[in-house]
This record gives structure tokens, sequence and C-alpha cells, in this order.
């Protein structure tokens, strides 16, 4: 290290400053996917507990999927969204039962509090969730739920997109994400920080295969207007040029710093979904390496603390310098949309009125983001078969490791707007492949699928130096 740390460092100060200035500590932010609400200790658990409940009431809380797929024709989409306070929600009878929603799209922001344990978030959650459905009066579908953390009692809401549509032959796809910031090394004003956002919402649309007139409803706040209007405009002018639309409407005012979007896409072929029809011998790839999330914490760690530089340094040979290009690169390709490998998912889904057929069509896809390599474990328990990962390919294993050996991250193999995994026979694996390789991808085979009746995954122990969180590697039958 020398003089080049030393301007790197001046820099991340003044950043760090510029976001103390905006009343937010950039380090109790988390990165990209890593803000959401941890799924196997709490937000499982918690749903699982009021599913019932809630059934009773009339409101049904879909099962787990990359999005939320529904018939309906893309001109007969209506969106309604209301924003709601988490320790008193107050929802509108006589608006609700006037829009006559059908489905839900929903997003809450809660303090860490609510999110230690599943009984917290169960008994918010549950409360909100019920004078919903009482509101509604009729049957409603929360088709797709996404939680995340703040730092702050004062930043906690929940906001509803609440659809309506018509039904016809077509299907309409339905996501959200959203996060804080994906790299606080940079000005959260960024074109670049929008672009994450935005592309991280589209992804889960993009892994069914759904593409075709794209809808985004933003989600944006920020500590002050003026960053406030140039995140709206970064996300306006991403969307036009992915030629979506990009559709005003209401947005939290809790002074913190927030971007991501409601997404809305046609798809026109039958959603990869086929999860009893998975089988042995059907192998899994990913589109490209992941664990992009290690890179930017381990370059967050870095700049804060010098005695980390050096031991990175001395560790693996990565040069702060080295690290920034690394870590600058990355972020561009989290900013990538993966609308091409959407159109070579659509291409293998079976058509309406045609059946499944292993020959020819992908069984089950997911996108590798918050829970990383835990999504096929994920794929197996919905598939309810057992699996067997052969690779584990990350875009910096040795990185990976500094910040699980560091305790920097506790799953390194976590992204955002990630990898895609793809599971399908041999034969179409290998034509996927090579068409993904035709569009500059990376795509590697991961895995196979061993056996059906039980879900189960074996993995590498090399797993263990890239997950230190326990809750996850228990989920994994390591050799």
């Amino acid at each position: 290290m020398g003089l080049g740390y030393d301007r790197l460092f001046k820099e991340f100060a003044e950043r760090v400053e510029y976001y103390r200035g905006l009343g937010v500590n950039p380090f109790s932010l988390a990165t990209g996917c890593a803000v959401k609400v941890d799924l196997v200790d709490v937000l499982y658990p918690a749903l699982k507990s009021i599913r019932s409940e809630l059934e009773v009431l009339g409101l049904t809380i879909a099962p787990r999927r990359d999005a939320d797929v529904f018939p309906g024709d893309p001109g007969s989409l209506r969106v309604l969204r209301d924003i709601y306070d988490v320790g008193e929600p107050s929802v509108d009878v006589v608006k609700l039962r006037a829009f006559s929603p059908s489905r839900a799209i929903v997003l809450a922001q809660v303090h860490q509090s609510l999110a230690s344990g599943p009984e917290p978030f169960r008994e918010v959650v549950g409360r909100f969730y019920s004078r919903v459905a009482e509101a509604v009066g009729g049957k409603i579908v929360v088709g797709k739920g996404h939680s995340i953390v703040s730092a702050h009692a004062k930043s906690q809401f929940f906001l509803v997109d609440y659809v309506g549509y018509e039904g016809g032959e077509g299907l309409l796809a339905a996501n959200n994400d959203t996060i804080q910031v994906i790299d606080p090394a940079e000005d959260p004003g960024s074109p670049r920080q929008a672009a994450v956002a935005i592309a991280n919402s589209l992804n889960d649309l993009f892994t069914v295969g759904a593409w075709r007139n794209i809808r985004v409803y933003p989600v944006y706040d920020a500590p002050s207007e003026e960053l406030k209007g140039r995140i709206r405009v970064n996300m306006e002018s991403y969307v036009e040029k992915l030629g979506g639309s990009f559709m005003e409407t209401a947005q939290p005012s809790t002074g913190s710093l927030l971007m991501g979007a409601t997404v809305f896409a046609e798809l026109r072929g039958k959603p990869p979904f086929f999860y009893d029809r998975v089988e042995p011998g059907m192998e899994l790839l990913v589109t490209r390496p992941f664990g992009e999330l290690a890179i930017i914490n381990v370059y967050m760690l870095a700049m804060l603390d010098r005695e980390i530089a050096g031991e990175l340094e001395s560790q693996t040979g990565v040069s702060v310098e080295g690290l920034l290009e690394l870590k600058n690169t990355v972020v561009d390709l989290m900013a990538k949309p993966n609308v091409k490998i959407a159109r070579i998912i659509e291409g293998r889904l079976p058509r309406a009125g045609e059946d499944f057929n292993p020959r020819e069509h992908i069984a089950v896809t997911t996108d590798v983001t918050g829970p990383g390599i835990y999504v096929i474990k994920e794929l197996a328990e919905l598939s309810n078969v057992s699996v067997r990962i052969d690779d584990i390919p990350l875009i910096s294993p040795i990185l990976s490791e500094f910040a699980t050996r560091n305790f920097i991250i506790p799953n390194a193999t976590a992204g955002t707007n990630g990898a895609i995994v793809i599971l399908a026979s041999k034969q179409v694996i290998e034509g996927v492949e090579e068409e993904l390789r035709g569009e500059g991808e990376s795509p590697v085979k991961v895995g196979v699928v061993v056996s059906r009746g039980e879900a189960k995954v074996k993995a590498p122990q090399k797993l263990r130096k890239y997950v230190a969180a326990k809750s996850y590697l228990k989920e994994f039958e390591l050799a």
C-alpha cells in the first residue's frame, strides 16, 4: 500500500462524509439483496404460522416463486398503490372495495427489532394482512412479497400495489424488489445505483421468461428532495432505454435511502414452474458466476480499515487498486439487464395448449440473489428432489473466502441482479449453454438431480469457505 491507498481512502472518506451530511450512516446500509429479512430463520416460519388464519379471511399468500404469474392481458392491468404505517395501519375500505383488487404485491420495510425473529415479524405482518383482508371483503392473493430491514424505526412502512386485471389467454408476471443502496462507496444519486435497483427488480421477471411490455412502478426515497429527484430521473431514463413504461405513483417519504420497483411484464409461454416434472439426471446451470456482494463489502471494509486492506493484500495478493477495479466491474455487471437471457428462457417454454416436454423445455428457473447458493436448496424443496452440487462458480473465490474468514458478510455467495439457475434435461441444458455463450455470457454447469422424493442438497466441503451463516450451512449435506 502507499499513495494509491491514501488517494482511495481520501475519496472514500469524502463519500462517507457526504452520506453522513444527508443524515445517513453508509455502514448501517445493507448492500443490495443483503437487506432482505432473513428467509430461513424469520420470514418463512412467520408466514407459515399465519397462512391458515389469513385464508379464513379470504387472503391467500401465494407459494414461493420468483415472480407472481397470473392470467391477464397487458392492456387490462390496473394498479393502485397505498402506503401504510407499520404500527397502526389504516386501510381505506371504501377505496379498496371500489378498486376491487384480485392480487397484491407487497413491500414491507421493518425495523431490525421486528426482523430479529419469526414472532415479532409474524405479529406485525399478520395484523396488517388481516386488515387488508377485512377491507377487501373478498378473496385476494398476495402474489409476491418483499421484506427488508431498516436500522431506523421511523423508516418503517408497508407498501402495497393492488392489482386488478381482466382474464384472457395471456399471462402477466409481477415482482417487487427494493434495496437501500448497491454501493455505499458511490454517490447514491449516480445512474448506476438506480440501474442496479431496477435491473434487480426486473430480474425475477426475466428469470421466468417475461420481458415483453414491461411496466415499472418505481419505489424510491431519500433524505433530501434533490437526491430523491435524481434517483427518479435515473430510474426513468433506465426504463426508457429498456423500452419499458415508467409509471408515476405514490412514494414513501421516510427520508431514508431506498430504490427499487414493482414491475410487470407479459409472458408468452407457460412459466418454468414444472417442479413435479423434474427428473433424476436433469442438470443445473448458472448463467454466470455469482458472489457480487462479497466483493463490494470487502472493498468497503478495506477502505474503512487500513489493517484489513493490509491483510487483504498479504493473504490474497489483491491490491486495493485491483479490488476497486473488480468492484466497479461487478457493479457494471449488476446494472446490466438480463433481457437476452429472458428471451432464451422464453424460447424454451411450452406455449399455451402445449404440454411440457423434457426434451425441449426448461423445467425450473430461479435467480441467485440474497440467499446465494441457498436458492438451490429452495429449488430442491419445491421440486422434492435430491441435488448434488459439483461446482460453486464465484466471481472471485479468493475474495469470497476472505469475506467469510473475516466475518465481513455471512453469505459470500450472495448477489443482486445475479445469475439465473436453469434446471432442465441434459439435452436442453446443452442448447441453452450454447445460446448463452453466443450472447457473451459465461454459463457454468453446477450440479445434477440425483433422485426424487426427498429434498436434499449435497455440496462440496469448500462451501464452508464461502458461507459463515450456520442457518444456511445446516441446510446442506457437505461431502
